[in-house]
């Protein structure tokens, strides 16, 4: 049950994940093809296609395999060298992605590579990858981006259906009480929470907290909040028939409130809504 809340609260976030490709290329290295004990601002992806060679990351060492899609993620200590002429052919690129200020693997908290079910799938995001990074069209940024994510999302699926559970480091703070505040707010969507009562839980001033939610979220605690409470009404209306001003009681608001602000922010009515997606 816990592994499911910290899940749907990741899920929640994941939303706002913000990408930029800086490089992206196919690369057959060489025996040069080295460096040490370096921690970057950015995150790798190494798609490894033929080749031998070596991997450390976070004092673990990995001997990547052909099929494997491996994450070297930004602030992480790590290293990678060539061990014989049989080098790696790898795809890769560097990015950034971030949710707020923090950086989307500190968050997932692992694991660092993959086996790679579909070959195609992912060899042809990369092609898709490196042919706009080389364009010089007007969409190129947004195509790069476009086919960033969708690479993440096959990382991510790919560690879940491997048993992996995402969970962040333990011993960052910020992210302890980001924790404390995402599971009162779950816990509270039928209630008014203010962020007076949010930033009490962890000892911070208002102004201070807010700053950090949003570093740490990318929104305000209120626009998470309403994001949050707009979600569970749409679930309750499309799964049950909860009438809709219990809905509204559900998440917190009165009925025409909650009806006009949901018509607001999704261009439906509720009793439409439910109607097109029941």
């Amino acid at each position: 049950m816990k592994t499911a809340k910290s899940m749907s609260r990741l899920r929640g976030l994941i939303g706002n994940l913000q990408v930029h490709v800086s490089f992206a290329a196919y690369s057959k290295v060489n025996m040069k093809w080295r460096q040490l004990n370096f921690v970057p601002d950015f995150n790798r992806l190494y798609y490894i296609r033929e080749g031998e060679g070596c991997l450390v990351i976070d004092g673990v060492t990995y001997h990547p395999r052909p099929g494997q899609l491996f994450v070297m993620p930004a602030g992480v200590k790590q290293s990678y060298y060539a061990i014989n002429e049989n080098a790696f052919g790898k795809y890769w690129c560097h990015f950034t992605a971030k949710i707020g200020e923090t950086d989307l693997f500190r968050l997932t908290g692992g694991p660092y590579f993959i086996d790679v079910d579909d070959h195609d799938r992912l060899t042809g995001l990369f092609e898709r990858l490196i042919a706009h990074y080389e364009s010089g069209s007007f969409t190129a940024a947004l195509m790069q981006k476009a086919a960033l994510l969708e690479m993440i999302g096959l990382f991510l699926e790919g560690a879940l259906s491997g048993g992996h559970s995402f969970q962040p480091d333990g011993e960052d703070r910020g992210l302890a009480h980001l924790n404390v505040v995402l599971k009162h707010i779950e816990r509270h969507l039928d209630t008014n929470v203010t962020v007076h009562e949010l930033a009490e839980l962890v000892h911070f001033h208002p102004n201070y907290f807010i700053r950090r939610f949003r570093e740490l979220v990318g929104l305000s605690p209120n626009q998470y909040i309403l994001r949050l409470k707009l979600e569970k009404a749409k679930t309750l209306l499309a799964a049950t028939g909860t009438p809709v001003s219990d809905v509204a009681r559900q998440v917190g608001m009165e009925p025409y409130y909650f009806s006009r602000l949901f018509k607001r922010h999704t261009g439906l009515p509720p009793s439409e809504y439910r109607r097109l997606m029941q």
